[in-house]
């Protein structure tokens, strides 16, 4: 039976809630006492992958254990004063002031972020999203084959000729190049510069273009006009997006003069110094002000630990330009924090929650970073004798990469579609989708022929459509499915020159847990009199109907839409 209590490190906000006072406990671990009703949380979230095979009162333990677990991982840490350390600290407050951040712009920078709808409407006309065009093309690997195909055409040669002997898109090259109609930025996405799309004339081929490391030739055969209800969510959004950025620029400049902020010009030349010098490092603990405001300074070490988090380095040893990027990455953000907490956001009831989350994961990371006291590397020999005996893990099945949206009826399917036709890419419709893990995919997955007895409708649509091909809304498991096949991937057992990193880090992790779990029974020892369990109230907050519930993939579309491998 595989071990929870590695899932619990991260999954602090399932565990983190303890119910209501008069909640029935189900066990006691030091001062922490885990209720029914955390429990039942824990178990009714967790990834179908990592659901108990186990039935009944051996499924229960399972589950309390994990939770246990994890309560004595963290006992440890608090033992050995890794709550104490400067980095678990730095890390907490990061999460927090970001928290806090994100609730002061939805109170004072969002709303005042919305564009009206007569905005949105002179946007469709003016940047041309009323127009659609239908496109055909053919694509080559060189400038040599791509004057080729032109020399073929101005010979008279018809374009749907030429696309069919010598397009690489095999899926427009049987339709004589024709890739169906196109709008503005389906145009962007597709290599075509906007001012091709908006003024080559109707069944005029244009000029080579590049497109990546390939090149085409394009034409269009027939215009229409655009839907503006079909384009309306993703200009709104658009538009909102560049409203917020522009509100907030706005309202950092305000937040400036109200708390009299200013750059201190010897902290400005410390920090472009060091940057010519091409030695940041001092940086790091220097005390010097780089901003004055009304309650204090903002030191040069802050700005450079948030420098150093987002990677900004270039431009820093030019003064010009590293007064703005100072500005944007390190001000605005510190004067949206200080706005915060002026505001009383950092005593709300969601960010107390929030630190006190962020606090027990990086306590759990930080303890097992330091239970892992061997194997930090791994040598060739070890690496490859990991792969010689394990060929299952490196053979793969035959897989299908997709991007797919999953909605709760055709009409929203539908709608997706058409956004996906006017130029959104799958990612910015993830939050939409009913399928678990969506949006940290972004919308993108791969299937196994072997997966039809988990989805008999999705995955022989999927294996039957055509690469680049946009198919939906079509109702399979669990909602109506909108996808597009990206890829395809034989099966077989993958060479060793190209799986030896992910050997590497498989066999990394293998030696992690195996340290880990040594550390956790130790830790149950250790701990064995601080923990009590009341066994009585384990079916009340876990009953069979849940357990049963909870290994089946027929629930509703939730359950049914499994996220795929990958």
């Amino acid at each position: 039976m595989k071990q929870l209590w590695p899932v619990c490190l991260g999954l602090g906000s399932l565990v983190a809630g303890c119910g209501s006072p008069q909640d029935a406990v189900v066990a006691q671990v030091g001062q922490h006492q885990i209720t029914a009703a955390s429990l039942r949380a824990f178990v009714e979230q967790l990834p179908v992958g990592l659901r108990s095979q186990q039935t009944g009162e051996a499924a229960r333990q399972h589950y309390l254990q994990a939770l246990i677990d994890r309560r004595l991982l963290l006992m440890e840490a608090r033992g050995r004063g890794l709550d104490t350390t400067a980095a678990v600290r730095e890390a907490v407050r990061e999460a927090v002031d970001a928290r806090a951040r994100t609730l002061y712009r939805a109170r004072e920078i969002l709303p005042k972020a919305k564009v009206p709808e007569e905005e949105v409407r002179r946007y469709f006309s003016a940047e041309g999203f009323d127009r659609e065009r239908r496109l055909n093309a053919i694509l080559v690997k060189t400038r040599e084959e791509i004057d080729a195909v032109l020399k073929e055409l101005r010979a008279g040669r018809s374009f749907a000729e030429v696309a069919r002997a010598h397009s690489l898109d095999e899926r427009s090259a049987k339709q004589g190049g024709e890739l169906g109609f196109i709008g503005r930025d389906m145009a962007l996405r597709l290599y075509i510069p906007l001012e091709v799309f908006a003024s080559l004339p109707t069944g005029q081929v244009s000029q080579p273009l590049q497109a990546s490391k390939s090149w085409h030739v394009v034409r269009f055969t027939e215009d229409r006009t655009a839907s503006y209800e079909k384009n309306r969510s993703y200009l709104e959004a658009r538009l909102s997006e560049e409203r917020a950025r522009q509100v907030e620029e706005e309202h950092c400049e305000l937040l400036g003069e109200s708390f009299q902020a200013r750059l201190d010009p010897a902290g400005l030349r410390e920090i472009a110094g060091a940057y010519r010098q091409e030695d940041p490092t001092p940086l790091a603990a220097s005390s010097t002000p780089l901003y004055r405001y009304d309650q204090g300074t903002l030191e040069i070490a802050e700005a450079q630990e948030t420098l150093r988090r987002l990677r900004i380095f270039l431009g820093l040893a030019d003064s010009a330009q590293a007064v703005s990027i100072l500005k944007r990455f390190v001000l605005n953000p510190f004067l949206l924090k200080e706005a915060a907490r002026r505001a009383g956001l950092y005593e709300a009831p969601e960010i107390l929650q929030l630190e006190k989350r962020a606090q027990e994961n990086v306590l759990l990371e930080a303890v097992r970073k330091t239970a892992i006291t061997q194997h930090l590397s791994t040598s060739e020999e070890e690496v490859r004798h990991y792969y010689d005996n394990r060929p299952e893990v490196f053979h793969h099945e035959e897989a299908v990469w997709v991007e797919e949206l999953l909605l709760p009826s055709a009409a929203e399917a539908q709608q997706a579609k058409e956004l996906i036709e006017a130029g959104a890419l799958f990612a910015e419709l993830a939050e939409r989708s009913l399928r678990p893990g969506t949006k940290e995919s972004r919308a993108r997955f791969h299937f196994h022929p072997r997966e039809k007895d988990h989805y008999p409708k999705l995955v022989p649509a999927l294996l039957g459509a055509s690469r680049g091909e946009l198919v939906g809304p079509l109702e399979v498991e669990g909602g109506y499915s909108v996808f597009r096949v990206v890829g395809r991937e034989p099966g077989g057992l993958e060479p060793y020159e190209t799986a030896q990193q992910r050997a590497r880090a498989l066999l990394e992790r293998e030696w992690e847990e195996q340290e880990l779990e040594t550390l956790v029974k130790q830790l149950r020892e250790k701990y064995a009199s601080q923990v009590q369990v009341q066994t009585s109230h384990l079916a009340e907050a876990l009953p069979d109907s849940l357990l049963n519930r909870q290994g089946s993939p027929s629930q509703g579309p939730k359950a049914e839409a499994r996220p795929p491998q990958g």
